[in-house]
C-alpha cells in the first residue's frame, strides 16, 4: 500500500513562495497543513484559495515579536500528534523537496524508502542565489535561478521526512535530525532546494533586524545568522556557486562542499 504523506509547513510573510509550495506538494500527492505564524503580506490568503486542493488545514502560531524556532516546532509537533498520515514532511516555504534521481517525485521517493524498511530521509541542502545585480523577487523564480552552493557542514543534517508511528521527534535538534526511537535513515540522500534570498533586498528584510527569541538562543540555534549586516548580504561572484544547465536540472555537482553560508565567505 502507497503510504500517506503530510507536510507541515510554519510560515510568516512568505507570499512569493506560497503557490510554489503548495502546488508542488499537491501535484506529488503530498497534503499539507499550514501553521501561520501571523503573516500580514496575504501568505494565509494565498493558501485559503488551495483550501481543499492541496492545502488541508491552515493552523494559527500567534506572533510574539521574535522569531521562535522552539514555539513552532512545539506547534508542529502537536499538529503531527494529530494527524493520521503514514510519513510526516518538516518543510519551510522557501524550499522544494525531492528524491535525486530525475523525473521521480517526494512522494514516490519516500514510498521506495518506505518499503526498503527505512523509517527517515535525509536531504541534501543545496541553496541557490541570485548572481550580483540579479533580481528574482517574484512567483516565477523556481523557474529562473540556476546558481548554487553545495551546503554540506555535517552528515546525516537534515532528516526532514520521517514514518510518524516511529516514535522520532526533531524538537530538540532545530528541526534538523529525529531523536526518539531507533532511526533507520534511508541509503539514498533526497534534495532540498533551499531558495534563501530572491535579491539582496529581499536577503536584507528577511534577515535585517529579525530578533531571535531568548529560549533559541539559550540552546545555541542560529549562530549563523546572527550579526548579519547588510553589507555581508551583498551578492558576489564566487568559486563557491555552482550552475545547473537548466532550473530543474537534477545534476547536482557534489564536490568542495561548502561549510559556511554565502554571508560567511
Amino acid at each position: 500500500m502507497t503510504p500517506t504523506i503530510l507536510a507541515i509547513a510554519c510560515v510568516r510573510n512568505e507570499a512569493l513562495h506560497m503557490r510554489r509550495l503548495i502546488e508542488g506538494l499537491r501535484d506529488d500527492g503530498i497534503a499539507l497543513t499550514i501553521l501561520d505564524n501571523g503573516s500580514t503580506d496575504g501568505t494565509r490568503e494565498i493558501a485559503e484559495c488551495y483550501l481543499g486542493s492541496g492545502v488541508v488545514r491552515i493552523a494559527d502560531l500567534p506572533w510574539t515579536g521574535a522569531f521562535s524556532l522552539s514555539e513552532q516546532l512545539r506547534a508542529k509537533s502537536a499538529l503531527v500528534a494529530e494527524a493520521r498520515e503514514d510519513w510526516i514532511v518538516h518543510i519551510d516555504a522557501d524550499e522544494w523537496l525531492h528524491p535525486p534521481e530525475p523525473g521521480r517525485t517526494l512522494a514516490q521517493g519516500i514510498a521506495e524508502a518506505d518499503a526498503r524498511g527505512a523509517n527517515c530521509v535525509n536531504f541534501e541542502e543545496f541553496v541557490f542565489l541570485p548572481r550580483p545585480g540579479r533580481d528574482h523577487a517574484h512567483e516565477g523564480y523556481a523557474g529562473e535561478m540556476r546558481d548554487y552552493y553545495y551546503f554540506r557542514p555535517r552528515h546525516p543534517r537534515l532528516v526532514r521526512a520521517w514514518k510518524r508511528t516511529a516514535g522520532l521527534t526533531n524538537l530538540a535538534t532545530g528541526g534538523h535530525t529525529l531523536r526518539g526511537g531507533a532511526v533507520r535513515r534511508h541509503a539514498t540522500d533526497f534534495v532540498l532546494r533551499h531558495y534563501i534570498a530572491l535579491s539582496e533586498a529581499h536577503a536584507r528584510g528577511k534577515y535585517l533586524g529579525r530578533v531571535f527569541a531568548d529560549e533559541d538562543l539559550a540552546r545555541g540555534w542560529h549562530a549563523r545568522r546572527r550579526g548579519i549586516t547588510a553589507e555581508l548580504l551583498s551578492f558576489r561572484d564566487s568559486p563557491t556557486l555552482r550552475t545547473l544547465p537548466t532550473p530543474a536540472s537534477r545534476d547536482f555537482d557534489r564536490s568542495e562542499p561548502s561549510r559556511r553560508h554565502f554571508w560567511e565567505w
